[in-house]
C-alpha cells in the first residue's frame, strides 16, 4: 500500500512540475485506449499545442553547465605557446583530429569530424560571455538570458525568441526542471527521463479521473502521456540514459521533434563539466565526457533523419578554464571558451575566431584565453536566418546584439 501511495504521489509530482512520467512497464496502446474509453476526449483542449513555424526551421540549443576547458575540447596544438602552457596535459597532436593547421578536435570529440566532412559544423574558439567573473551562476545567467550582465531579466533568450517567432511555434526542455533559457512568458514544456519507477494502467487511471475536474492540468496530463509516447520506451532501453548516457537522451529529443506537432525549439542541457581535478587527456574523465557528448550529436543526427535538413544545433558553455593547469591536474573557472554551430545550414565547415594566442602577454589577466568572440553575436548569427528574423526582432531576443560585429554562420 506505501509503495502504490508513493508511486501514484511520484507521478502527481512529476506531472504538476511538468516532467515526464515513467510508463515503461505498461502497455500504452492499452492505456490509451482505455483513457479514451474513459472520456479523455472530454478533459478539454491540451495547454500547450505543439506546432510548426512556417519556416520549418528547428534549433536546438545544447547547454554544458559547469564550465568547458576549451583548450582540452578544441586544441590549438598550433598555437606556439601551447606545449609549454600546457605542460603534462598538452595533447599530443597525433591523437587529435585536425580541421586546419591550428585547431584539432580533441580525442573524445572525433564523432564531429563526419560533420565536418559533410560541411556541417563551425568550431568557435576565444568565445564568451560579455560578463567577466568566473561565477558558475552569473555566467549561467548571462548566457541564459542573452544579456551582459547577470541581473536585469528573469526571462530566457529561447523565450523570447519564441515570443518573436512568426506563426505558431512551441519550445521543449529536456531536463530535469525549466531552464533559465527557456524561462519567460511563453509557455512551454518540459520532458527528462523518469526516475519513479514503473506506473501501470490502474494508477494512470486514477490521475487521470483526478485531473478530468481541473482544466489545466487535465490538458497537462493527456499531453505528457502523448509526449511520453512520442519518445518510445526504444530510447530508455537498458536504462541508458539513467546511467548518464547521453546519445539516448538526444535521440528522445529527436523523437520529440519530429513528432507531426513536435516543437521547434529544444533547450538540451548536461552537467559534469567543472574538472578542477584529474582531467586527463585522451581517454580521461573529461575527454570521455567530451566522447559522450560527440556521439549524442552523431546519434542526433541520424534519429532527425529527414528532419536534419533544417535543424541546426548550437553547442554552449558558460565559460573557459584557466589556460595553465591547476597543481590537481585540472582547470580552474577561466573566460575563453569553445563552442559548436551543427547543422546543414551551416554550408561550409570552419573554424571561426579571433584568436588572441596563448602567449603570456595575451592571456586575460594572464590567466584565460581572452574572450574575443561574443557569445550573443554567435546566437544572432544563427536565430536571425534560422527563422527568418528581421534585425529588430533578434535585437529583441539577444539585447545589445546589433552592436556587435555581425557573423556569418550559415549559408545552407
Amino acid at each position: 500500500m506505501t509503495g502504490h501511495l508513493e508511486a501514484v504521489l511520484g507521478a502527481d509530482a512529476a506531472l504538476r512540475a511538468g516532467r515526464g512520467v515513467d510508463i515503461a512497464a505498461m502497455d500504452r496502446r492499452a492505456f490509451l485506449g482505455t483513457m479514451c474509453a474513459g472520456g479523455i476526449a472530454t478533459f478539454g483542449m491540451p495547454v500547450v499545442r505543439f506546432a510548426h513555424l512556417r519556416q520549418q526551421g528547428r534549433l536546438v540549443f545544447v547547454l554544458l553547465r559547469g564550465g568547458v576547458d576549451g583548450l582540452a575540447a578544441l586544441v590549438p596544438f598550433g598555437d606556439p605557446a601551447y606545449r609549454a602552457l600546457r605542460g603534462a596535459m598538452a595533447f599530443d597532436s597525433d591523437t587529435l583530429t585536425p580541421l586546419d593547421g591550428t585547431f584539432g578536435l580533441a580525442p573524445g570529440l572525433g564523432a564531429l569530424h563526419e560533420f565536418w566532412e559533410r560541411n556541417e559544423l563551425v568550431a568557435l574558439h576565444a568565445m564568451a560571455i560579455p560578463y567577466r567573473t568566473r561565477s558558475h551562476f552569473d555566467g549561467q545567467a548571462v548566457l541564459e538570458t542573452g544579456l551582459d550582465r547577470p541581473v536585469g531579466s528573469a526571462e530566457g533568450w529561447l523565450n523570447r525568441l519564441l515570443q518573436v517567432m512568426p506563426g505558431e511555434r512551441s519550445g521543449i526542455a529536456v531536463a530535469s526542471g525549466m531552464p533559465r533559457s527557456l524561462s519567460g512568458p511563453f509557455e512551454v514544456r518540459t520532458w527528462s527521463p523518469a526516475q519513479l519507477g514503473a506506473v501501470d494502467d490502474a494508477y494512470l487511471e486514477r490521475l487521470a479521473s483526478l485531473y478530468r475536474r481541473d482544466r489545466a492540468l487535465s490538458g497537462r496530463f493527456e499531453a505528457a502521456i502523448q509526449q511520453q509516447a512520442s519518445v518510445g520506451e526504444e530510447a530508455m532501453a537498458g536504462g541508458g540514459a539513467q546511467r548518464g548516457g547521453i546519445t539516448p537522451l538526444f535521440q528522445a529529443t529527436a523523437r520529440l521533434m519530429r513528432a507531426p506537432d513536435g516543437p521547434n525549439v529544444a533547450a538540451v542541457e548536461f552537467s559534469g563539466w567543472d574538472t578542477h581535478a584529474n582531467q586527463g587527456l585522451a581517454g580521461g574523465a573529461l575527454d570521455r565526457l567530451l566522447g559522450q557528448l560527440g556521439d549524442g550529436l552523431a546519434g542526433f543526427r541520424v534519429a532527425m533523419d529527414r528532419d536534419w535538413a533544417d535543424t541546426t544545433v548550437v553547442v554552449m558553455t558558460e565559460f573557459g578554464r584557466t589556460a595553465r593547469p591547476n597543481g590537481t591536474r585540472g582547470t580552474d573557472h577561466g573566460t575563453g571558451g569553445a563552442g559548436f554551430v551543427i547543422g546543414p545550414k551551416v554550408g561550409r565547415s570552419r573554424v571561426v575566431t579571433d584568436w588572441p594566442g596563448l602567449g603570456a602577454r595575451e592571456l586575460f589577466e594572464g590567466r584565460d584565453v581572452a574572450g574575443t568572440l561574443d557569445t550573443r553575436a554567435v546566437l544572432a548569427g544563427v536565430v536571425g536566418p534560422v527563422f527568418d528574423l528581421t534585425a529588430g526582432q533578434v535585437e529583441r531576443v539577444l539585447p545589445g546584439s546589433t552592436g556587435l560585429l555581425g557573423l556569418t554562420l550559415l549559408s545552407g
